[in-house]
């Protein structure tokens, strides 16, 4: 539960960030482009957050508590989709892999 609520806590925080700022956008004469910036918070947010959990996974693993790795590695998993998919929509290493995998995620979702 506590491994939630670390995941839950930034990313709800930017949400109602990104809420307050939008409307506050709205209102302006010359709207500016406030979703970038929040897209690239959530990347840093998501890499911090996979950094954390890579560390605990491979402390987990050297202590052999393996059930306690396995939620790691699941919040891992889901953690990298999203990293992946802003690194290609940014301009990401490779095309091929990048229009393969935004292909694959426009299918999925």
């Amino acid at each position: 539960m506590l491994r939630f609520v670390i995941i839950a806590s930034p990313l709800v925080i930017l949400y109602s960030y990104f809420q307050m700022e939008s409307k506050a956008n709205s209102t302006k004469e010359h709207p500016t482009d406030v979703g970038l910036g929040i897209a690239i918070m959530l990347f840093f947010i998501l890499v911090v957050l996979a950094i954390g959990f890579s560390i605990d996974l491979i402390k987990r693993c050297s202590k052999k508590q393996y059930k306690v790795a396995f939620i790691d590695l699941s919040f891992l998993s889901l953690l990298v989709l999203p990293i992946l998919y802003i690194n290609c929509q940014m301009g990401g290493c490779c095309d091929n892999f990048c229009n393969e995998y935004i292909n694959f995620i426009r299918k999925v979702f």
